[in-house]
């Protein structure tokens, strides 16, 4: 434990660009834009929602700890008060805190822990988050109940890999507690994630060459390194963007894609590592225009793909994938079945059916509006008589990526229902069903990936709503549930045009026809820049 009774020389002044917790592992320019930019970065309901479900999880979860350990300690207030105060109840010895604020000595980093847990010597911090950390594979670590906050647990488990930034945050907080005399000996941090009952994760940091330790500080190094730097340069970030998967999620994302897109970035090439974006950049190619020109067995690249890609992105359009213009065997049968589904919390409330027969379609929705396991069951059951109507040979149900089939097998599971007829979800899909995505995935090269809202209006196809998606529509029914009665119908609208954009794919292939059938007018992607008619040169 640390030893200095005035607790007050133990941190020091937080500054108002302090490097925290969450910064940790994240872009560099996007920690110099929420410090250094102006303007308002973007929000959105889905941004705004998750961060409030967030801190209801957190809630939850801390009132079970709360009614486990009745002397744990809250800090409520924020500021230099509840730095003090935190260090006050660590030098005192308090077993849990909860709330507490944690800065260095020279003020350049922060954090707030959801926990702080007293152990032998000291305090290890534990991370509260609302999504799953529990993997099948990944990082070692061991498992305690949560509420028994117990880091000796001898229970293995693997904490998911793709959340490795949730470690870097909570080490972030030991390495805090180290700063001002506090951490304990063993560098095991905990997380607790969404799984129920609640579970805490221990991981050890020193674990591993290198160790979570070990990375954890190389990037702290860059991120303060970024911070001095935008200090003294706040018009132009150290680090130019970097298109990548957590861009997506970026309040500054529009920002960095018009700079990126002004130039032709090659990283705004999806199927490109970030070692093979820096080797290329090395060989003095850093436009996808360039990417494009290189044959699909150049070495500088890791897969056809990229190339592939660069040519359909440079095109502006899907490329086939042969050279001759050749009919495509696009699914279909004289009576055909688009299949899409609506979820909120992992649970189905809307199934949407267009069923098509001599060219005529109608829109077919199941629904449930109770929010309710109940309703949810009878859902389901309906929809599993249906799709066992849906087995002749002229029939064909078509669906986009395999969350169909993936959601409707864990919802069986859960109610204890199966497609009458066929021993499980899985059999009825591999019988009647096709993968729309998948098909387009291995006969067509996308100029951004093939997402059904990303391949859609490549072929003409526009949805009625202005923000459609599928996160976006979670916050809909949840306000639906709320009371507000017209997000029915948008919900309804929104998964009617998922169906009718599956479709639209197809037709728009069918009337792709040179005159040898289907898909025969799309140029090629191995035809490179020859099919100029349809593909600019650059």
């Amino acid at each position: 434990m640390g030893s200095v009774t005035d607790t007050g020389t133990l941190a020091g002044q937080p500054s108002s660009i302090a490097l925290g917790g969450a910064d940790i592992g994240q872009c560099l320019t996007r920690i110099h834009h929420d410090r250094f930019t102006s303007g308002i970065a973007i929000t959105d309901e889905v941004r705004v929602r998750d961060a409030e479900r967030g801190h209801e999880h957190e809630a939850r979860v801390l009132a079970a700890i709360a009614t486990a350990y009745p002397g744990a300690v809250r800090i409520d207030g924020s500021g230099l008060e509840a730095i003090d105060e935190t260090l006050d109840v660590m030098h005192k010895g308090a077993i849990v805190i909860t709330g507490g604020r944690l800065v260095s000595r020279d003020g350049a980093s922060v954090g707030a822990p959801d926990i702080l847990l007293r152990v032998r010597d000291g305090y290890t911090p534990v991370e509260i988050k609302n999504h799953k950390v529990t993997g099948s594979g990944g990082i070692p670590a061991t498992r305690s109940v949560a509420t028994s906050l117990d880091p000796n647990a001898e229970e293995p488990a693997k904490f998911r890999g793709s959340r490795k930034r949730d470690l870097f945050q909570v080490a972030h907080y030991r390495y805090l507690l180290s700063e001002i005399g506090y951490a304990a000996s063993e560098a095991i941090v905990g997380v607790i994630g969404s799984e129920t009952p609640y579970q805490c994760l221990w991981i050890d940091l020193d674990a591993g060459e290198p160790s979570l330790w070990d990375d954890y500080t190389s990037l702290r190094v860059a991120a303060e390194h970024a911070i001095r730097y935008g200090d003294t340069h706040q018009a132009s970030p150290l680090v130019d963007p970097w298109w990548r998967g957590e861009c997506k999620r970026c309040s500054w994302n529009d920002r960095c894609a018009a700079q990126l897109s002004a130039v032709d970035d090659v990283t705004l090439l999806t199927q490109l590592s970030d070692t093979a974006r820096t080797e290329l950049r090395s060989a003095g190619i850093t436009r996808i225009g360039q990417v494009a020109k290189l044959t699909p067995d150049d070495v500088r690249v890791p897969d056809p793909s990229v190339v592939y890609q660069a040519r359909a992105r440079t095109a502006g359009q899907l490329l086939r994938f042969d050279v001759d213009a050749t009919p495509m065997d696009v699914p279909g049968a004289p009576v055909e079945i688009d299949f899409d589904i609506e979820t909120y919390g992992g649970e189905i409330y809307l199934a949407g059916f267009l069923i098509t027969r001599n060219g005529v379609s109608t829109y077919e929705p199941i629904a449930d509006w109770t929010g309710t396991a109940r309703g949810e069951r009878d859902l389901v059951a309906e929809m599993f008589e249906k799709l066992a109507s849906w087995t002749r040979p002229d029939e064909i149900v078509q669906h986009w990526t395999d969350y169909e089939q993936r959601t409707l097998a864990e919802a069986g599971r859960r109610h204890d229902l199966t497609i009458p007829g066929y021993p499980s979800v899985d059999s009825w899909f591999d019988s009647n069903a096709v993968d729309l995505c998948d098909w387009t995935r291995k006969n067509l090269a996308s100029p951004n990936g093939y997402s059904l809202k990303v391949v859609a209006p490549l072929c003409g196809f526009s949805w009625r709503d202005d923000d459609p998606g599928g996160r976006q529509s979670e916050v809909w029914f949840e306000r639906f549930l709320a009371g507000e009665d017209e997000m029915k119908e948008r919900l309804l609208r929104y998964n009617e045009d998922d169906v009718i954009a599956q479709l639209a794919i197809r037709t728009w292939l069918s009337g792709e026809d040179s005159g040898s059938g289907p898909g025969s007018g799309i140029p090629s992607v191995l035809d490179w820049p020859a099919n100029t008619a349809r593909v600019p040169s650059n």
